[in-house]
């Protein structure tokens, strides 16, 4: 008896001192801290399953918030990480300290899924923003809207369709079509036929990539990660799924070789890229693009797979995402919804019975639609950092210690009432041209902040705008009683994500 006493004892003593050494770290540092749980640290509801994470980020912020901090520190089960809240201190780390911040995750391993831009570092990382830079400029949309433009049109005749059949229409599913059709044809230079067939192998794979993300871990999974000793979910998963994207890359790249291809679209630049060592205008079919000119400052394969990869993997979820959730919002407020059509009709038949590069970009107040839509739903809703170098936050003795993962909420600071008064109301207004002066910039990030924002951002806005406005040109959408309102998310999803989808009502509009 006294022998299981002791052990007892031993234990309690082990497991107290375990506690103190693995959780009060912040509290050591004098950062203010929540009230960690043994194994779960400050993440319980996230890892039971309760919430998703980008909801569990957001409780973090408005914890630290509601207490007047301007940062605090936080435990992922058992390790550390730091959560500023203040928009100021997160411009400095955004901006003029991002060297200091320079990697968005820990641990990656360099595989092609994690060969590109997003995940690059240091001279790497402005080397490749350097030469990719030139691919989201004015001239390089335009010179891609033609296929934005063919997929729209898919995208009606898809829903002309489905409204035959007189039955509810699963919006995000849909949407996922639309984006992956034009980045299957603007990344790879393959026509995936999403549209026409939603069992189109690209579409299968992408919906793979993203389901395999979010599985939800076993308690087994969880204590094996909790010990470090098995890697991320999301790492596991894209494992099985790179040979499917490097053989079609490999497969388009020598297609377009053998035969010198001119196709205005991602891949024509990247292997302009690849070639040149730089990315210029695609003027005609004579421009020997295939004519290998550099050695050092073009990119291999494996990185032109990578860019391409990431092109793929950035867009087929969020711009998505975007417009199911707009649509969504839009069956509560039939009055937008209304202007909204007026502004895409009037639009289409300004130029002529079409929908142009030069209309979408007068498309002003759905463009306010499609950016109040991000403020209330952030594709990007955490914004994820390490600090690569120990860090002394400004005005403070608190030392950041390097390798220490950062967590900024960027669905917290979007719904933020200091900043966005009455936060839950959906209102485009906030972003007209009388408005938007009055919105910090710094708490409006939904791709990002400083100089590693988002390159692409432009190509989702027109992307969404774009199908937005095909949808509701002819379309009225109305909630259907099996979709919650307001929204239930996904609990193991990255990217919030609807619980059940976004099921809609589809009428016709004479």
């Amino acid at each position: 008896m006294i022998l299981i006493i002791i052990a007892v004892a031993v234990i309690a003593v082990y497991v107290y001192s375990k506690y103190d050494r693995t959780y009060n770290y912040w509290k050591r540092k004098g950062v203010p801290q929540l009230q960690p749980v043994f194994f779960y640290g400050d993440a319980k509801d996230f890892l039971d399953g309760k919430i998703c994470e980008a909801e569990n980020t957001m409780n973090y912020y408005k914890k630290f918030k509601a207490r007047g901090l301007r940062f605090g520190g936080v435990y992922n089960e058992k390790r550390p990480e730091w959560v500023p809240v203040d928009p100021e201190l997160i411009k400095t780390i955004t901006t003029k300290d991002y060297e200091y911040f320079d990697l968005h995750f820990r641990n990656i391993r360099k595989t092609l899924f994690f060969n590109n831009l997003f995940h690059m570092r240091g001279d790497e990382w402005r080397n490749m923003r350097r030469k990719l830079t030139p691919v989201f400029t004015t001239g390089k949309m335009k010179m891609m809207f033609d296929t934005l433009a063919d997929k729209a049109d898919g995208l009606s005749v898809l829903m002309h369709d489905l409204k035959k059949r007189q039955k509810p229409v699963e919006l995000k599913g849909i949407s996922m079509r639309y984006t992956t059709d034009i980045i299957g044809s603007c990344g790879f230079g393959i026509e995936c036929n999403s549209l026409k067939d939603e069992t189109s192998e690209f579409y299968v794979q992408g919906q793979k990539l993203f389901n395999q993300t979010s599985v939800k871990p076993t308690l087994l999974q969880k204590i094996a990660r909790f010990i470090n000793v098995l890697p991320s979910t999301a790492q596991l998963a894209v494992g099985n799924l790179e040979n499917f994207f490097r053989e079609v890359v490999r497969d388009t790249l020598k297609y377009r070789e053998d035969n010198k291809v001119v196709r205005k679209d991602f891949m024509h630049l990247m292997i302009q890229l690849k070639n040149k060592g730089t990315i210029t205008e695609i003027s005609n079919a004579d421009d020997d693009v295939y004519d290998k000119t550099v050695n050092e400052d073009g990119i291999g394969f494996e990185e032109l797979a990578g860019q391409v990869l990431l092109f793929f993997t950035a867009g087929f979820e969020t711009s998505s995402t975007t417009m199911s959730f707009a649509l969504l919002q839009l069956t509560q407020h039939p009055d937008i919804q209304e202007k909204m059509r007026e502004e895409a009709r009037r639009i289409f038949k300004k130029f002529g019975g079409k929908f142009t590069y030069e209309g979408v970009q007068e498309m002003n107040y759905i463009e306010c639609v499609v950016k109040e839509t991000l403020r209330m739903y952030p594709p990007l809703a955490i914004l994820p950092r390490v600090c690569t170098r120990n860090y002394r936050i400004p005005n403070t003795d608190v030392i950041i210690e390097k390798d220490t993962s950062l967590r900024i909420s960027v669905w917290g600071l979007h719904t933020d009432p200091e900043y966005f008064p009455e936060p839950l109301k959906f209102n485009p207004d906030r972003f007209s041209p009388e408005n938007k002066h009055k919105i910090n910039p710094h708490a409006y990030i939904p791709f990002g902040d400083g100089p590693r924002q988002c390159l692409g951002m432009r190509f989702a806005l027109l992307e969404s705008k774009l199908g937005l406005a095909v949808l509701l040109k002819d379309f009225n959408f109305s909630l259907h009683k099996t979709t919650a309102y307001p929204p239930k998310y996904v609990v193991n999803n990255y990217i919030p994500t609807v619980e059940g989808g976004v099921l809609l009502n589809v009428t016709k509009v004479d």
